[in-house]
């Protein structure tokens, strides 16, 4: 009997991401190396899914929207489905997209902990000593990053994310009159405008980072140059395809091996012979590592190998999805 396998779109069709982030993948060629007369392939979109009835060794392959209602109707729906069959991306790796505060939660239970930054709904909550980077939750290449260096930078930082709309702050000054203290503490915190951040040590002195994306045994990398007066290689559009340091790709290996998924998107730094995890993501990632790359490395006996070959957007996918759900299911 054939193992179903479910594509889910979004209604329009589109599956995410192509190289432009509105651009859709062809499901047909992310199914193409699933063979027919093993694999029952079926086309849906997510809303289908609730109507669907999962069978333990079915897969459901599904694609995520940075849009916020989206990914919030996909964790709704999921929750029940991913203890059902098989599910691509992970639930985790689905609360992980677009969702640094989750990722530095699951870094938490990595077996080798490079460096923890800290997830706070609060600013007054940080506890990180200055220098550090604060990143917004969601927010993709440089956007939502800023380099907090002295407790003067976070007092201004705070200042502003606490500033309340012109008719709440006028209702907080009558307040503060009307109430006790302790009353006027409990309401002033009530009606605090809290917001997602999440403050990570920074690594001073970088004039890169490393851009893995790991798609089962393939390895592809390229290093990004910080931009001139700034610490971010995030958006600076500087690629190079030079040699990889070796155990940048062993970290990037223990990195993937932690996460169930069959590819990982990883931004990467190394200082002073060290590897260390910026951020990561299993799905909708960026396709510019594989379409400028003229080959990967693979682990072999004798270590990394480079190996120059041209690959296909789809085709490099749909070769992760079909290893993957071969070993999951060996």
């Amino acid at each position: 009997m054939k193992r179903k396998v479910y594509l889910a779109s979004l209604p329009n069709g589109y599956f995410g991401s192509a190289k432009n982030s509105w651009g859709t993948l062809s499901v047909e060629r992310l199914a193409s190396s699933f063979p027919t007369d093993v694999y029952d392939i079926n086309f849906i979109s997510i809303t289908d899914i609730p109507e669907i009835e999962f069978n333990s060794d079915d897969t459901l392959i599904y694609t995520s929207l940075y849009n916020n209602e989206v990914r919030s109707y996909l964790k709704d729906i999921l929750y029940y489905v991913k203890d059902q069959c098989l599910i691509i991306p992970s639930y985790e790796i689905l609360l992980a997209h677009e969702n640094k505060g989750f990722q530095e939660v699951m870094r938490s239970q990595f077996n080798n902990v490079d460096f923890s930054g800290q997830y706070v709904f609060d600013l007054d909550q940080i506890k990180i000593p200055v220098p550090f980077v604060l990143k917004t939750v969601d927010g993709s290449g440089s956007s939502g990053v800023q380099l907090i260096k002295t407790a003067k930078d976070l007092a201004t930082v705070k200042k502003n994310a606490n500033q309340l709309p012109l008719k709440r702050a006028m209702k907080k000054i009558i307040r503060s009159k009307q109430l006790s203290t302790e009353s006027y503490s409990l309401y002033s915190y009530f009606y605090k405008p809290f917001k997602r951040f999440v403050a990570q040590p920074f690594l001073e002195k970088l004039n890169c980072d490393y851009r893995v994306l790991v798609i089962e045994q393939r390895f592809y990398a390229m290093r990004r140059d910080v931009r001139k007066g700034d610490f971010r290689a995030s958006g600076s559009k500087k690629f190079h395809h030079n040699k990889v340091p070796s155990e940048l790709l062993d970290y990037a290996k223990e990195i993937f091996e932690e996460l169930d998924n069959p590819f990982i998107s990883m931004d990467l730094a190394l200082k002073d012979g060290k590897p260390y995890l910026i951020e990561f993501q299993g799905t909708n990632f960026g396709s510019s590592v594989i379409r400028r790359s003229v080959g990967y490395y693979c682990k072999t006996n004798e270590g990394w190998e480079f190996l120059e070959k041209e690959s296909l957007h789809e085709e490099t996918l749909s070769y992760g999805l079909l290893n993957y759900v071969e070993r999951k299911n060996a």
